[in-house]
């Protein structure tokens, strides 16, 4: 079952369609038992939920004038998609990726009811694995820095997935990995810039860190 949740980004209106029982989620996650290659890999769902990190990035990026139509752009850890279809309403062609089949599925679910008459890609990628060929001349990550394990991975993916010139956008709500992960930027060859911005979803208010990253 799912719940549907209508944001207001002027001048559009988006509908994201959400897991109705996340609880229900995490339950079956655990009833796989201990040994269970999704237990073992922790692949939680936190693809499930919409999260401040992701809409303060989708505000962003309407307000920024940075997508331009035609502009190749991959969101990684997409989640239900809302910052993609964001870049998507700007003109951007998009390639959305996850590490789980379900995520897919309702990023797919969500552009479909938002911009039914253009094409996206929906693919299936691990960031210890990033497919070179899902380059793009921007990058969207929101809310992708939450274990210290991701830290070297998403590194290198930024690595392999940012194309000369090109630009990365990552949204993150003030976790402590998440400092640590940028005090790792400058050694891996990237500057950047941040924003801070304050973002409300469902009354409650959460800061949140937008980094301009450029290789």
């Amino acid at each position: 079952m799912k719940s549907d949740l209508d944001l207001s980004i002027p001048p559009y209106n988006i509908r994201i369609s959400t897991v109705g029982n996340v609880d229900a989620l995490y339950d079956r996650l655990i009833a796989k038992g201990a040994d269970h290659e999704d237990v073992r890999d922790e692949r939680i769902p936190y693809w499930a939920d919409l999260w401040h990190s992701a809409l303060a990035l989708a505000r962003y990026l309407v307000a920024s004038g940075i997508v331009q139509p035609g502009m190749r752009v991959t969101e990684l850890g997409c989640g239900l998609g809302l910052s993609g279809i964001a870049a998507g309403l700007l003109g951007a062609e998009l390639t959305f990726t996850a590490y789980m089949d379900e995520a897919l599925h309702y990023a797919r679910l969500n552009w479909q009811q938002n911009i039914p008459d253009r094409p996206a890609q929906f693919v299936r990628m691990d960031w210890r694995q990033p497919d070179p060929t899902l380059a793009a001349d921007l990058i969207l990550a929101a809310d992708v820095v939450y274990e210290q394990r991701a830290i070297e991975p998403l590194l290198h993916t930024f690595k392999t997935l940012a194309r000369p010139g090109g630009l990365i956008l990552l949204s993150e709500p003030g976790r402590a990995v998440g400092k640590t992960f940028f005090e790792k930027l400058p050694a891996a060859g990237f500057t950047f810039s941040k924003t801070t911005v304050q973002e409300t979803l469902k009354a409650l208010t959460q800061t949140v860190h937008i980094l301009k990253i450029r290789p």
